[in-house]
Order: C-alpha cells, then sequence, then structure tokens
C-alpha cells in the first residue's frame, strides 16, 4: 500500500486494535492467473512467541480457499468521508477523501483438525455475540450443528506484515484540519463524523 510518511501508522498495538474493531475484511489472493476476493469476518490473535495470525471461515462451495496461491492479502477498511475544498475558506486547494485502512499480508494455511475450526467458530460467535443484549449461544457440537460445520472450512494467516494509512490531512496546519472537521461535522453524516473525530484525535500528533 503507497503510504506517505505522515499518514503512516506503525504501532503494533494500534493496529491489532482496528483490526479487532473493523473485523470484516476483504482477502484477496491469485487463483488460477486471476484476482479472486472473498469478504469474511476475521479473529486477529498473537501466540506466545509474538507471532500475528488471523484466524477465519468460509463455505466449503467457495473455490477461493482450494486455490490460492502464494501469499495472500486482507485489507480491512475503517470509516472513510469526501473533503469538499470549500471548506479550507481558501483558493487553490482541491477535493480529497480521507480515510482509514490496514493491510495485512501472509501465509494462508488450512486448518484440517475439527478441534481448531470449532475453537475458531466459538470464538467468532462469542465476539459479535457479547456485543448483543441478550447472547446467542448453540452447542456446536449437535446433531444439527455438525452437518453445518461440514460445509465450512477454517483457515488461519501467519501474518508476515502489517501497515496502516490514517489519511486524516496530517500533512495540513492545524487551522486548516480544524476547518475540516467542521465542515465535516455539518454534513452530519455517520461516516462523516466519524472521520471528524478522529482528526480531532490527531491533531496533535507527531506520527
Amino acid at each position: 500500500m503507497y503510504i506517505p510518511k505522515p499518514f503512516l501508522v506503525a504501532n503494533e498495538e494500534q493496529l491489532i486494535a482496528f483490526v479487532q474493531e473493523h473485523s470484516f475484511g476483504i482477502l484477496f489472493s491469485q487463483s488460477e492467473g486471476e484476482p479472486f476476493a472473498t469478504h469474511l469476518p476475521f479473529l486477529i490473535e498473537k501466540d506466545a512467541s509474538g507471532d500475528l495470525y488471523l484466524l477465519g471461515h468460509m463455505a466449503r462451495s467457495n473455490p477461493h480457499w482450494s486455490k490460492i496461491e502464494g501469499n495472500v492479502l486482507v485489507v480491512f477498511n475503517g470509516p472513510h468521508a469526501y473533503i469538499s475544498p470549500t471548506w479550507y475558506q481558501e483558493e487553490k486547494t482541491v477535493p480529497t477523501w480521507n480515510y482509514i485502512s490496514v493491510h495485512t499480508y501472509g501465509e494462508f494455511n488450512l486448518i484440517n483438525s475439527s478441534k481448531e475450526l470449532l475453537n475458531i467458530m466459538n470464538q467468532t460467535i462469542n465476539k459479535y455475540e457479547s456485543q448483543m443484549p441478550t447472547p446467542w449461544e448453540t452447542d456446536l457440537l449437535s446433531e444439527f450443528n455438525s452437518q453445518l460445520m461440514k460445509a465450512i472450512v477454517g483457515f488461519k494467516i501467519k501474518i508476515t506484515k502489517i501497515e496502516g494509512k490514517w489519511k486524516l490531512n496530517q500533512n495540513h496546519s492545524t487551522d486548516r484540519r480544524r476547518k475540516l472537521i467542521d465542515g465535516l461535522r455539518q454534513t452530519n453524516d455517520y461516516f462523516s463524523l466519524k472521520v471528524a473525530g478522529l482528526m480531532e484525535d490527531t491533531l496533535d500528533d507527531l506520527r
């Protein structure tokens, strides 16, 4: 990913936290010489040796898992918003787009252990159901769920590189950035409000 220095985020814990919050990513790979992508929820974890992994699952009927060649890329996107040049209140300005994104690169490996797959599914359910007022519970070993488990495949991606881009006008003056924050907040758009908050958080950031 092209990342000008002002927009680079290299803090691993910050990148992990971002992936945990924006965990629905896109898995990209080459399959038979053509690009292939699948939209999936992911878990991210660090083992005792400090290695990072992405864990996930997909439908067995999806040909993607069986045709992956070489390393893979998983992209996680955060809030994004259009930036109008009118908000600068000065001449010689142009539109742009502010956004946050994390890219992870790594080695794709299928999980053949039913115990490991069961663990991934339990972790995934617990992650998302924990946000519910009354979390859903199920026995994945029941006859019904056991049949459904046969229709999915689990995988683990050992992350060899993780990089983050926080494009929030850090290359502009504080005064300009404050004007853009005001402009974003006047739109009352959900993502624009999110980007405004993120820009405000980085006003004094010397990243």
